[in-house]
């Protein structure tokens, strides 16, 4: 559930229809709605249409256009319009910007369900599974969309390599084996395209400003998630995971 102020009024998206309300029905169709009514977003949260109107085009057989808005943006009524429920910059432009959430980017330590978050993701958990499993929400869609911004902010990346660290010196990864890994793709590859991938991916990692480190570790982070089930039960984790 989030909360979202417009005019100095609070209101509220369900991310799961098990949150809405039995006082509150909605429609299926959110192309169906008018002013007032609850809908189904393509993202499958549950919204309110808060104003609508129609736009007159310039040139068409169908002049007329029906739009919609919503506390987190505006949206065009038709067959191919997709209505999601990300909140915009500016929440009365059509297809706007997401905004981005300035605090959860530069904020620099984690809260309790983002360590969570960090530890499961570090067990073999998939992004979307493990925002799902950290925080109070049963929307995959929307998981999945807050997982790919956790996971790009500096803390979560900071937290998993300390995460992965004991599991890597057990698997015995560390820079130089990744680096000889690369090499050996390069020089034993039987496909061009394969080689050349390897190459690019070397040339980020020797990135002539010197960000070899962070290319490194961004690098064991995509390894990790590969490993094999056998190999992740071969190591002792440094603590469990505790629930939340």
């Amino acid at each position: 559930m989030r909360h979202y102020r417009v005019n100095r009024i609070e209101h509220v998206v369900f991310d799961s229809s098990d949150e809405v309300p039995s006082n509150i029905t909605y429609l299926e169709n959110w192309k169906d709605g008018i002013v007032g009514d609850w809908v189904l977003a393509d993202d499958n949260c549950i919204i309110q249409i808060l104003r609508e109107g129609v736009m007159l085009k310039p040139k068409g057989k169908i002049r007329k256009t029906k739009y919609i808005g919503t506390c987190t943006g505006s949206f065009i009524v038709s067959d191919t319009m997709k209505m999601d429920t990300s909140r915009r910059v500016n929440i009365y432009s059509f297809g706007g910007n997401v905004e981005r959430n300035e605090r959860l980017e530069v904020r620099e330590n984690l809260s309790t369900r983002e360590g969570l978050f960090v530890q499961y993701m570090a067990s073999g958990v998939p992004p979307q599974k493990a925002y799902l499993k950290a925080f109070p929400t049963n929307n995959p869609s929307y998981a999945g969309f807050r997982a790919g911004q956790l996971i790009r902010t500096t803390r979560v990346k900071t937290a998993m390599k300390e995460e992965l660290k004991p599991v890597l010196e057990a698997l015995n990864i560390d820079e130089r084996y990744i680096l000889e890994e690369i090499r050996s793709i390069i020089d034993t590859a039987p496909k061009e395209d394969t080689k050349l991938k390897a190459l690019f991916k070397l040339a980020d990692i020797m990135d002539m400003e010197d960000k070899n480190r962070t290319q490194v570790t961004s690098m064991a982070g995509a390894l990790f998630q590969g490993f094999s089930p056998e190999a992740l039960e071969s190591v002792e984790r440094p603590k469990e995971i505790e629930n939340g």
